[in-house]
C-alpha cells in the first residue's frame, strides 16, 4: 500500500474530510488531495508535513510510512555534539531530558539525517512532545 493510500484510508477511517484534515494539519487542501492521489510516490512531503499528518491521523510516522519498528535494548548510542548541547540547554532551564527522550532523539533519523544544531533538536523535541500530548487527549 502506498503512502497516498495509507493517508486516504486513515483519513476515511477517522471520518475526516479533506478540508478537516488539511486544516488540522495546516497544509493546503490541494496539496493533501495531491498526496492522496500520488500512488506512484512522486511527491516527497517534508518531515514536518508527514509528522503533522501522522499527528492528526492519530498514527505514527512509522505506520504512515509503513516502516518496520524494533525495540532497542542495551545498545550504546552515540550522542551527537549538537544533541548534547540541546541536552545541556534543557538541564539549564530546569527541564532535563529523560534518558528515554535522549535515546529516542539520538536514534531518530529521517532520510538518513539528523538535526545539526541544538535549535533544530529543540524544534524536533517540541514537535514530538506536542504530538504525544495530542495523542493522549484523543
Amino acid at each position: 500500500m502506498s503512502l497516498a493510500e495509507r493517508i486516504r484510508k486513515r483519513r476515511e477511517e477517522l471520518g475526516l474530510s479533506l478540508d478537516e484534515l488539511s486544516s488540522r494539519a495546516k497544509i493546503s487542501k490541494t496539496y493533501l488531495w495531491e498526496l492522496e492521489r500520488d500512488t506512484e510516490g512522486e511527491k516527497k512531503p517534508s518531515a514536518d508535513v508527514l509528522l503533522r499528518l501522522a499527528t492528526e491521523l492519530s498514527t505514527t510516522l512509522a505506520d504512515l510510512l509503513a516502516l518496520g519498528t524494533v525495540k532497542v535494548h542495551q545498545e550504546v548510542i552515540e550522542i551527537p555534539p549538537s544533541l548534547k548541547e540541546f541536552q545541556d540547554r534543557m538541564a539549564a532551564q530546569k527541564t532535563p531530558l529523560t534518558k528515554d527522550d535522549l535515546r529516542d532523539l539520538a536514534i531518530m533519523k529521517f532520510r538518513g539525517g539528523q538535526p545539526q544544531t541544538a535549535d533544530q533538536w529543540h524544534q524536533l523535541y517540541l514537535l514530538l512532545v506536542n504530538s504525544i500530548r495530542k495523542g493522549k487527549k484523543s
